[in-house]
């Protein structure tokens, strides 16, 4: 999986946002993997995860845990992000005594990654998967501190002017920095955006920005 690796941010920023993925692999385990993939999302469930979801059906911010369970069919890739590595650790420790049967990929800074996998007695990461950055006309790209929230979507679900729309609206008091990341969830059908670290850079996003009166 690719999309969740294009996430910009700091290293702080980005050592507690991890993507827990449950894919079933076609023409190994496909058929018949949905009472697999149901039984990993109710195990991620229980651990907290800030988002979760499957891009076909929507996240928990706009449908309910019930009804992404009951549309898994075979072969649903779905996604659970956390939001500190504890919930990581203890999911990793539930996942390593009552496997799902599906492979299980974690996206994250490596080495805390690697931490966490220790700590619940996994070993060495199997494999990496890195992101080699942008390329091509990197100049009509957004400015970094918008691409840090909107490189959360991996399928760019949300967009930049609706980050900029989101500062006026907080700025002019219309609404609360809460509701409008929730909003921007919404929009991540697959559930990658992590709202507690949304909320954190949206905060440090409003003071960049001024907004004129007219505007």
């Amino acid at each position: 999986m690719t999309h969740s690796l294009h996430r910009r941010g700091t290293r702080e920023s980005l050592s507690n946002d991890f993507i827990v993925l449950g894919c079933p692999a076609t023409g190994v385990n496909k058929k018949g993997s949905a009472p697999k993939t149901r039984k990993f999302l109710s195990i991620c469930y229980k651990h907290g995860p800030i988002n979760l979801g499957d891009m076909k059906t929507g996240n928990i911010y706009n449908t309910t845990m019930d009804d992404i369970l009951s549309r898994v069919t075979d072969g649903t890739i779905v996604e659970c992000t956390f939001d500190n590595r504890e919930k990581i650790v203890s999911l990793l420790k539930e996942l390593k005594e009552d496997r799902p049967g599906i492979s299980i990929v974690i996206s994250g800074v490596t080495d805390v990654v690697q931490q966490c996998m220790t700590e619940a007695g996994l070993g060495r990461i199997h494999s990496l998967e890195y992101s080699l950055g942008t390329w091509g006309k990197t100049e009509r790209l957004p400015d970094f501190e918008i691409l840090q929230t909107v490189t959360m979507c991996g399928h760019a679900m949300i967009a930049s002017d609706l980050v900029r729309k989101m500062v006026r609206d907080v700025k002019r008091g219309r609404r609360t920095i809460e509701d409008c990341c929730i909003e921007m969830a919404e929009c991540c059908s697959c559930g990658n955006y992590n709202v507690t670290r949304g909320i954190q850079l949206f905060k440090e996003l409003l003071p960049i920005y001024t907004v004129h009166s007219l505007y």
